[in-house]
């Protein structure tokens, strides 16, 4: 009696809930669901970013001249920019643009997200080598916070995707529930990607006009 009781309030609650709500219930449902492959790709983010800084700092494997390369690249990227010459709208909707393509590149290509997730861990190794911890905090911790969660759930929702694909081959029930799942957990990716252009401007870039 009980258990008929306490389903039928869980029926009721859910015929009296809005769409809304519920697909954002099962979005924090998502996460928890997929805590484990999240759990990996932070691993596999954070030993990247050790591993990274130990064989630069030492000069191991052609570490620091393959730093050096991509970080030319990435500065000769900004610069085309011309961020100096825009107004902070501007700035944010660069930002954006390139934040959004990051999310959307890093769940199409599924499983080597895992790789996108490594490189990007390993140039974040190579900014911590250039400069002091403090200015490290300063010019990448505002924005991080919430750039490095989204990187790590935008490879999360792309190796999500791939096992939807794999259940799908191998002709498995729940591979649409994994479909979904991956879209859930990329829309938070995105979200936290919108917050850290914002950040990213208005403060970090704040911020390094200071310290410069």
């Amino acid at each position: 009696l009980h258990l008929f009781f306490k389903d039928s309030v869980t029926i009721s609650l859910l015929g009296t809930m809005s769409k809304e709500v519920y697909e954002i219930l099962e979005i924090f449902d998502a996460l928890k669901r997929h805590k484990n492959t999240i759990y990996l790709v932070s691993t596999i983010f954070l030993a990247t970013f050790l591993f990274s800084y130990v064989f630069i700092y030492y000069d191991m494997f052609q570490f620091r001249y393959f730093g050096d390369l991509m970080y030319e690249s990435f500065k000769i990227k900004v610069q085309s920019f011309s961020i100096e010459n825009k107004g902070p709208f501007e700035i944010i909707a660069i930002i954006l643009a390139n934040n959004l393509f990051v999310a959307a590149f890093t769940y199409i290509i599924m499983f080597f997200a895992l790789i996108n997730i490594a490189v990007n861990s390993y140039l974040l190794a190579y900014v911590f080598y250039l400069t002091n911890p403090l200015e490290f905090i300063l010019l990448i911790g505002p924005h991080g916070i919430f750039e490095i969660p989204a990187l790590i759930l935008a490879a999360t929702s792309g190796l999500v995707l791939s096992m939807s694909i794999i259940k799908k081959f191998r002709k498995e029930k729940h591979y649409k529930d994994y479909f979904k799942d991956s879209l859930r957990i990329f829309l938070v990716s995105v979200t936290l990607f919108v917050v850290a252009a914002f950040v990213e401007v208005l403060v970090t870039y704040q911020i390094a006009l200071r310290i410069a």
